[in-house]
């Protein structure tokens, strides 16, 4: 898949991409204005201590996302995604794994990211490893349910070796979100 075809997974070919108001947040904007990075903050790009392992990645990740999204009590949000990761792994050959849920409470999309400097065995495949946790919760409404795999499809495209190579090497959430935006751009 081209770079042109990795940048352009929100929008219509008959649409133009507008340019996102930086004002409002990633998760209120229209959907074909967001990029990935629009999505994240440097709050939500975590880098664990090593010997973690899933669940608490998951934990830290989903409480910096609803902590960023003014949402007190993150438990019903990580009580979905750990109920949806006992389902069938989220983990990519190339080192993503994708936890996400369709949640009732929100109106966008809230996303967060971990990038391991060690890899993580996945719990339900214990052959692959995890080096970089892409979360996000979509609206659990019908009108949304394209963006939701579209965020999938997008994410799972851009976050090829390389770049998840780079990121294991970057020096924190700045750069993390540095390295994401200029394959976007």
């Amino acid at each position: 898949m081209g770079r042109d075809s990795n940048m352009a997974w929100f929008q219509k070919k008959s649409e133009a991409v507008p340019t996102p108001d930086a004002s409002k947040p990633a998760s209120t904007r229209a959907p074909n204005a967001m990029k990935v990075s629009a999505l994240l903050g440097e709050e939500t790009v975590l880098f664990p201590a090593e010997g973690q392992d899933k669940a608490a990645v998951l934990e830290a990740l989903v409480s910096a996302v609803c902590r960023r999204a003014h949402i007190s009590d993150f438990s019903p949000f990580l009580a979905k995604v750990l109920e949806r990761e006992q389902g069938i792994s989220t983990t990519l050959d190339t080192g993503l794994s994708l936890p996400h849920a369709r949640m009732d409470s929100i109106d966008g999309i809230l996303a967060g990211m971990a990038v391991l400097k060690k890899p993580l065995p996945d719990p339900k495949q214990r052959d692959l490893s995890i080096r970089v946790v892409f979360l996000f919760f979509s609206p659990n409404k019908k009108d949304a349910f394209g963006l939701h795999l579209q965020l999938l499809r997008g994410v799972s495209s851009l976050f090829q070796p390389a770049l998840i190579d780079q990121l294991t090497a970057a020096s924190g959430p700045a750069a993390a979100l540095e390295l994401v935006g200029k394959l976007e751009a």
